[in-house]
């Protein structure tokens, strides 16, 4: 499995200090992120603006391609919908 490069911050109580089951809840918690932290749910989520064309568009294949530019043109937005 590759090692994800992330940070993670695990508060647990003092009295829950086993090492064995921290590890094993950490390779957990990358695994379900991994698997949510995809292009298709992240396409999900936002929605694309473009006050040239005059709305809102979800179009998966518009806002893949705005989200593969380094830079959206003026008056173009991502917007999450939540």
């Amino acid at each position: 499995m590759k090692v994800p490069d992330r940070e993670l911050v695990i508060l647990l109580p003092q009295e829950r200090n086993n090492s064995a089951v921290l590890e094993r809840q950490t390779l957990r918690l990358h695994e379900i992120l991994n698997k949510v932290e995809t292009t298709e749910h992240y396409v999900e989520a936002i929605e694309l603006l473009n006050l040239h064309r005059g709305g809102i568009s979800h179009n998966r294949i518009r806002i893949e391609m705005a989200l593969s530019k380094k830079r959206l043109g003026p008056f173009e937005f991502l917007l999450h919908k939540n």
